[in-house]
């Protein structure tokens, strides 16, 4: 039987959702708050004398999963290519491959200091392992400490993890390290770059080859979903200029979603399904959500991200898909090239560049004016020696005010009574990264909505609330 189900947010997880839905038969109405849909995973094309895309940062698509990586074939049809992913870090004048590869660090790392890790990490295994001091796995900085030694944490992940969030890496959660750094210590490093992985043991970390748009840059996957919806027949929308703005319910039955941004309307249907952030939805429950929640929602924060574009008069300025500049003294934390993920993202004599600044919503960095960004954004790139002066023709600013979700050492206290209240709605399921408060790739946001879908269709479990949380999916 026939039933209609409303999504709220137009990224990966809710029209991946969607998709499946509308190939089971069923009636979807997607809400997307901006004018565009894919969420983080957006681009933006400028298609006039010269060809231009944007993203929001890097996004490359890649899976273990041959089921995954075709079905987002068949979505992309013709369009696409395939890419080889470089990463690399710049300090001390140099380019370090991220993740560390071992002899890459052996060659490039002043020779004092790398005898100094070298020691450290010794000695930090020595205390831990005769529990002479104790290093628990409670923040990021003591479990990379644990793991690298203090020389090691300090220059590779403690400086950048404190750049990118905003705060201490001493009041981070652990459990961003554990998601996040797949190489699990030095010795690990050591043994899984030094020596050839056997087949289908590469890290996910260390997997290079990735598939990519070849026009439209990332959104186009998004965009290819929006139209499988509405072109499924089965009378599905997908609303863009459309934010939720109150959830109403009858108990714990969720009756329709207000909507809209001038004029209101109410839509009905029969199953919900969220992809929004899920403070947002506790938030805009009619009646409230208990006191309690709602404080507990307030108490969970975002990075947001201020994305600075720059038109460059050169083919190439590395053939790096991103880079990341971890030292204190520049603004931009990481730098990509989406030349280097498709060829034809820009024209072939000039390049592109998107530089990142994180930051809260409100800062001085949000509300810094256009003109000073592109100046931080372009002296930075300067002092590095990626870029020369006068080189650049041009310059865009765009922002996401709800970029990654903040793992303090608090944020399972604030999280499970919201995620516990939402999940007692009966008739709404939370998924995605916003919807779960889940920092997750690419593909964790489609199967997590894939699977979602076809349990809506058919009823049966299938671990949907399970994606990214196990090292399967972070490994």
């Amino acid at each position: 039987m026939s039933k209609h189900v409303v999504i709220l947010g137009g990224g990966l997880a809710g029209l991946s959702c969607g998709y499946e839905l509308v190939q089971c038969g069923h009636r979807v109405t997607v809400l997307e708050r901006e004018p565009h849909v894919g969420g983080m995973a957006s681009s933006f094309i400028e298609d006039g004398e010269e060809y231009w895309t944007q993203d929001f940062g890097p996004h490359r698509f890649h899976s273990q999963d041959a089921n995954l990586i075709g079905h987002v074939r068949d979505i992309l049809g013709d369009n696409v290519v395939t890419a080889q992913r470089l990463s690399r870090i710049v300090l001390f004048n140099k380019f370090f491959d991220y993740p560390l590869v071992m002899k890459n660090v052996l060659t490039s790392m002043p020779r004092w200091l790398l005898v100094k890790a070298l020691l450290d990490y010794a000695w930090v295994r020595f205390l831990d392992s005769t529990k002479l001091r104790k290093y628990d796995d409670v923040s990021f900085e003591s479990w990379t400490t644990r793991r690298f030694g203090r020389t090691l944490y300090k220059i590779f992940f403690g400086q950048y993890t404190e750049k990118a969030w905003k705060m201490s890496p001493s009041q981070i959660s652990a459990d961003w390290a554990s998601q996040r750094i797949t190489l699990l210590s030095l010795w690990d490093t050591i043994k899984k770059t030094m020596a050839k992985p056997k087949k289908g043991e590469t890290p996910r970390t260390l997997v290079t080859e990735f598939i990519y748009p070849k026009y439209g840059g990332i959104g186009e996957l998004p965009r290819g979903y929006a139209r499988r919806i509405e072109e499924s027949g089965t009378g599905s929308r997908v609303l863009t200029n459309a934010p939720a703005v109150k959830i109403h319910r009858d108990g714990m039955h969720v009756t329709g979603i207000e909507y809209g941004k001038h004029e209101r309307q109410v839509i009905e249907a029969d199953e919900y399904v969220n992809t929004i952030p899920v403070t947002a939805l506790a938030k805009c429950l009619a009646p409230k959500a208990p006191e309690s929640v709602i404080k507990a929602a307030d108490s969970l924060e975002y990075v947001a991200i201020v994305f600075v574009y720059l038109k460059l008069n050169r083919p190439q300025v590395s053939p790096d898909s991103w880079v990341y500049l971890p030292e204190k003294h520049l603004t931009v934390h990481r730098i990509s090239e989406f030349k280097n993920f498709s060829p034809y993202c820009a024209p072939k004599d000039k390049t592109l560049i998107c530089a990142e600044i994180t930051c809260r919503r409100g800062d001085e960095i949000w509300r810094a004016s256009k003109d000073k960004l592109i100046e931080l954004a372009e002296k930075d790139l300067m002092s590095v020696g990626l870029i020369g002066k006068g080189e650049v023709l041009g310059a865009t600013i765009r922002k996401i005010p709800f970029a990654y979700p903040v793992y303090d050492l608090e944020y399972k206290k604030h999280l499970q009574p919201v995620i516990e209240y939402v999940s007692g709605l009966t008739n709404l399921k939370t998924t995605g990264r916003q919807g779960n408060f889940r920092y997750n790739n690419m593909d964790q946001s489609v199967e997590m909505g894939r699977k979602l879908g076809q349990e809506l269709c058919t009823g049966e479990e299938t671990g949907h609330a399970a994606v990214a949380t196990g090292q399967e999916y972070f490994g």
